[in-house]
């Protein structure tokens, strides 16, 4: 059963990402997170967004912008030096200090913002389906959430499909084989609005975008992230995930077998 989150939980979840806990520490919020799926929940959307930024690629600061900050230091070092002959050294040390903190990290949330940003618009641009899709499960990551319906409950994110779509896919919950269901979204991939699936494998969100029957999408590596694709009779589908290829392998045998054939309403 799902707790509220508690004023120092986003503390503790950072700290613990980043494996700043004691064990003794650690092992407790692990049996904390165990038991409260709000908590489980956000975990799992900080790490795939972690891995989400890790897989992006590295971009280089502009030269103009990096003279700026360089020229800002400068002359702040400047007026440090000359007070330091009538003031006190250490406060103003610690100021000092924490303007070049303040610059490095203004830069360090410019250039990962840009690079997020320019790898997203040039996805968009490339004319290929497995680009765009796997934009969408960018946008899906860097958004409050991944989701435009949350739930775990195959019936309630298929009719949420349905009152959608023309086509709407089954949606399985495949919790026991590993991936479970956190809910769907509507992307538009080729100008078509189409349904996505989203799931969770530990720490990995898993988005399954369904497209319209015979359409051929190569399995291939997209800016870190792995597409595997695969068709039945009635739609082609395509995971993106940062999992290896085998476990993608393994998600889609989960899905071929458990999903019948979708709902199609009559036009």
């Amino acid at each position: 059963m799902a707790a509220s989150l508690q004023d120092n939980d986003e503390l503790k979840l950072t700290a613990y990402c980043d494996g700043e806990l004691d064990p003794v520490a650690a092992g407790e919020f692990e049996r904390r997170m165990a038991a409260d799926d709000k908590l489980q929940a956000r975990y799992t959307r900080l790490m795939s967004l972690r891995n989400a930024m890790q897989a992006l690629p590295q971009a280089d600061m502009p030269s103009d912008l990096q003279a700026r900050i360089q020229a800002r230091l400068n002359t702040e070092q400047a007026g440090v030096e000359r007070a330091n002959a009538v003031s006190n050294v250490t406060v103003l040390r610690r100021r000092n200090w924490s303007f070049q903190a303040l610059a490095a990290s203004a830069v360090f949330g410019a250039v990962i913002s840009g690079s997020v940003l320019k790898t997203i618009d040039r996805l968009s641009q490339d004319d290929t389906v497995a680009s765009e899709v796997v934009a969408g499960h960018i946008r899906g990551l860097l958004a409050p959430q991944p989701f435009d319906i949350a739930s775990s409950d195959r019936h309630t994110v298929k009719p949420w499909f349905t009152s959608r779509l023309p086509e709407s896919p089954q949606v399985p919950d495949l919790a026991e084989q590993g991936f479970a269901l956190l809910g769907g979204r509507v992307d538009v991939i080729d100008n078509r609005p189409v349904a996505t699936i989203v799931y969770k494998h530990a720490a990995h969100t898993v988005s399954l975008t369904t497209l319209k029957r015979g359409q051929s999408v190569p399995d291939q590596n997209i800016a870190g992230y792995n597409v595997r694709s695969w068709s039945d009779g009635n739609f082609t589908y395509v995971a993106v995930c940062d999992l290896p290829s085998t476990d993608l392998a393994v998600f889609e045998q989960a899905f071929a077998a458990a999903a019948p054939a979708p709902e199609i309403k009559q036009q």
